[in-house]
């Protein structure tokens, strides 16, 4: 049994199911197959990335395990395969692929592939999910963005802190209302903490008489508060009108449950304590993210050492002593070195790479024009339920609050649905230059990062755009090479350049050609 999948991300983009369809029956017409009997036809609106693929593994990857047959499963294009080059649905078929179990066709993008793939269609495949998950990484960038919006609003995203409660309500015209309010029964018990705080008591004993007072926390265990949650809470400028995210402050409009004097003073008490806090977070080393391959602690740097020159790295062994040596971190540089020698896209593909990328951006135009287009409709049909409301005002005279709930329910919506036209349209500016940067790594990898003009952030960056997971073991880096630079380096070992393009010549309807 061979297998037509099309996939859709969600609900709303379920209209472009059946120009999918339509495409892929057109393409089991040429490979003669007939309905029922030699494929099998599957549609599902699911995201393509590994957090939730839960359909694509009951209907796709389920029965083909179990098939003793060698199956073709077609996608209209990549990006309906995959834009997680991690995830486990995609390690599950490239393992079936490389085993002969199956082939994987992409009609539009005129690939397949099957165990003898040559490294240039392998390629293609790669950067065609890469470029696919750039598009939908910037739209999650840009999500992000709104998120930010918010907080600048005082608006919190999150739990909120133990005193305060999550709630949502069902409004009379059926929409849900979310936000935060004090917690009646458990901010009195913060206040009272806070007092005792103040005056110097240790985290211990408050921890003690809060738990003789019956304070829980507001998770489904009620569990009695710990003492490190008590540090926590004690730092947190939340019930004193600030909200903290990715380290800056900000005002939130929620009521307060502590005074700002008493604040003051529950700081000055947890300073007093002494608190050493590291600077080393701070300090310019290359690879100050590095663990250790042994153990998996931090490895941290220090220098320059010795001799006033060299800075040196060893893991801190923090899980016990197995005989960890100073590096020279020009050791490690230079493996790096070795490796982004082998980075090379000769000049002659440049421009076939080029033209793949810019067929990978008309794919996602078509995405990116299919949700403006959506989002626009919301908008407007806003727009006329705004205009109703206006017109029939009278109609509320005497419920002036509810009138005043609804529009700024339905203006809020409009400045969401704003922000998330203006995600989809730095997402597609953000697809061609994180396109052109991969390019650019690829052909003068070493360059970018020996140059004198290179910023340390830019090295860090340069580093995790290419490698994942790196680790010491002695003198010794390991790390896993993010796709496609596998293939560019096998490619470039091999000089196998040739036939890239070219390579579905060999593709024989109607039947498997290994």
């Amino acid at each position: 049994m061979n297998y037509l999948v099309a996939r859709v991300s969600d609900k709303e983009q379920r209209k472009a199911l059946p120009a999918q369809k339509k495409k892929l029956y057109d393409y089991a017409e040429r490979l003669r197959w007939k309905d029922e009997i030699d494929f099998k036809y599957i549609e599902f609106d699911e995201t393509a990335f590994k957090e939730n693929r839960r359909d694509f593994r009951a209907l796709v990857i389920e029965p083909l395990k179990k098939q003793k047959d060698t199956a073709i499963v077609v996608f209209d294009k990549i990006d309906r395969y995959t834009r997680d080059s991690s995830s486990e649905e995609k390690a599950a078929l490239t393992q079936m692929w490389k085993t002969g179990k199956i082939e994987m066709h992409f009609p539009s993008d005129n690939l397949y592939i099957n165990r003898d793939s040559p490294a240039a269609d392998l390629f293609r495949l790669d950067i065609g999910i890469a470029l696919a998950g750039y598009y939908s990484s910037a739209i999650r960038d840009n999500v992000k963005r709104r998120f930010d919006q918010m907080i600048n609003d005082g608006i919190w995203t999150g739990k909120a802190p133990i005193g305060y409660a999550n709630f949502q309500e069902q409004q009379p015209d059926g929409k849900m209302l979310k936000g935060i309010r004090v917690d009646d029964v458990r901010a009195p018990h913060i206040l009272k903490a806070f007092k005792l705080r103040s005056t110097g008591l240790p985290y211990k004993e408050i921890t003690k008489i809060m738990k003789a007072r019956g304070l829980v926390s507001n998770t489904i265990h009620r569990n009695p508060i710990t003492l490190a949650q008590w540090a926590k809470i004690f730092e947190n400028p939340f019930y004193v009108g600030r909200m903290r995210y990715m380290g800056k402050e900000y005002d939130h409009k929620y009521d307060t449950i502590i005074e700002p004097w008493l604040w003051d003073k529950v700081q000055d008490a947890n300073l007093s304590r002494g608190q050493n806090k590291t600077k080393y977070a701070s300090k310019p080393y290359l690879f100050k993210q590095l663990k250790c391959h042994t153990c998996g602690y931090s490895v941290t740097f220090d220098g320059p050492k010795r001799n006033g020159k060299y800075i040196y790295g060893k893991c801190t062994e923090f899980g016990g002593k197995h005989g960890a040596q100073w590096v020279n971190e020009d050791k490690l540089y230079e493996q790096v070195r070795e490796l982004l020698r082998s980075i090379h896209l000769p000049e002659s593909e440049l421009p076939t790479l080029v033209a793949e990328v810019q067929k990978n951006y008309a794919s996602e135009q078509e995405y990116y024009t299919s949700m403006k287009t959506g989002l626009q409709k919301e908008y407007d049909t806003l727009d006329e339920e705004l205009e109703g409301l206006f017109r029939d005002r009278q109609q509320f005279a005497s419920h002036h609050e509810m009138f005043e709930r609804m529009v700024k329910k339905i203006e809020i919506r409009q400045k969401e649905i704003l922000g998330e036209i203006q995600d989809h349209s730095d997402g597609d500016k953000a697809f061609v230059i994180g396109a052109s940067y991969l390019i650019d790594v690829c052909s003068r990898a070493v360059k970018l990062f020996d140059a004198e003009t290179s910023k340390l952030e830019q090295k860090r960056y340069l580093l995790s755009f290419i490698l994942s997971n790196m680790t010491l073991e002695g003198e010794k880096l390991h790390f896993t090479l993010k796709e496609p630079f596998e293939d560019v380096i096998n490619m470039s070992k091999t000089q196998n350049w040739c036939g890239w393009g070219e390579s579905n010549s060999r593709l024989e309807l109607g039947r498997l050609t290994y």
